[in-house]
């Protein structure tokens, strides 16, 4: 008969110590019972594990998004913890197999994966001007010559990321209303990362031209400049239609009790709070709110919407 490890060291511990032996499986017997009593209500502590999606890369994403979560365990004493998807396939079979619990996703990402979530307990995400909406913009050089999405036409563009719904869903959809094929009419495209990414490489003439969220170019302004990213040698030509923000999910099966205390400390982020409006400006995000019923409708119609105009 072979002995499991377990099976070895209480033997050694009864042959030399009987005594302690006997202390450690009371102490261990006693553990089990205690959690399976059913008067026994204390979860065991678990790492919650966050993922902000699509995002650009993790050393990027570390530096935005840390601040936010940081907030999040002090808030709430739970212990969270920042991880990094880099498709969809891999975001979704981390929320299947459970070592995804808590994600901020673009709209069009939320509504392919809603039933994953428990959709009691989702969040809108506000702009800076407290809009559950936002645009994507097409900057330019000021000294490019480019006026209007028409003076595109054989030209060098960067989009989003393709999850992306104010700079990669939004904008090909501006490009298609202004009769532009992208693919025949566009010397080529690409997509960047972040809207600094994007900017660098409008600013660099890397390409002629790229899209960034409406926020960008101001918001950057109020900041200390990365760089040397001069973006008043930029400028908006086109603007996309309006999208929803931002969405903040859980999955189903995450306990109630830690979902609850989460979504009370995002909603409870502040910009007037100056501690709250550096973790928000950080993340590019200008707070929470609960999203209703008519909300999730809107949000789940939106990209059907986008094919049918």
């Amino acid at each position: 008969m072979q002995w499991t490890i377990f099976q070895k060291i209480l033997f050694r511990g009864f042959k030399h110590n009987y005594k302690r032996a006997a202390g450690l499986l009371l102490a261990i017997l006693s553990s089990i019972l205690l959690v399976w009593h059913p008067g026994f209500t204390q979860p065991l502590s678990k790492t919650l594990n966050m993922c902000i999606f699509p995002c650009t890369d993790a050393a990027n994403s570390f530096r935005k998004f840390h601040p936010l979560v940081t907030y999040l365990q002090q808030a709430t004493e739970l212990d969270i913890s920042l991880v990094f998807h880099d498709d969809l396939a891999g975001f979704e079979r981390a929320l299947k197999n459970g070592s995804l619990d808590l994600a901020i996703q673009d709209p069009q990402v939320y509504v392919k994966l809603t039933d994953k979530y428990n959709n009691a307990h989702i969040l809108q995400a506000l702009s800076f001007d407290q809009e559950t909406t936002q645009r994507g913009v097409i900057i330019v050089r000021k000294d490019s010559g480019l006026k209007s999405i028409i003076d595109l036409r054989g030209k060098t563009v960067m989009f989003g990321s393709t999850l992306s719904s104010p700079r990669w869903t939004a904008a090909r959809h501006l490009f298609e209303k202004n009769g532009f094929q992208i693919d025949q009419e566009l010397l080529s495209y690409s997509h960047g990362g972040c809207c600094e990414d994007v900017a660098f490489n409008v600013f660099l003439k890397v390409v002629d031209a790229g899209v960034v969220c409406d926020h960008f170019l101001q918001e950057h302004d109020n900041r200390e400049p990365e760089l040397g990213l001069d973006t008043g040698q930029l400028a908006v030509i086109a603007e996309t239609d309006r999208v929803p923000t931002k969405i903040f999910s859980s999955r189903k099966d995450v306990g109630e009790d830690d979902i609850r205390q989460v979504t009370r400390a995002l909603i409870g982020l502040d910009l007037r709070n100056p501690e709250h409006r550096q973790i928000l400006q950080n993340a590019d995000l200008g707070g929470f709110q609960k999203a209703s019923p008519q909300d999730l409708s809107r949000i789940r119609e939106w990209p059907a919407q986008m094919r049918a105009d």
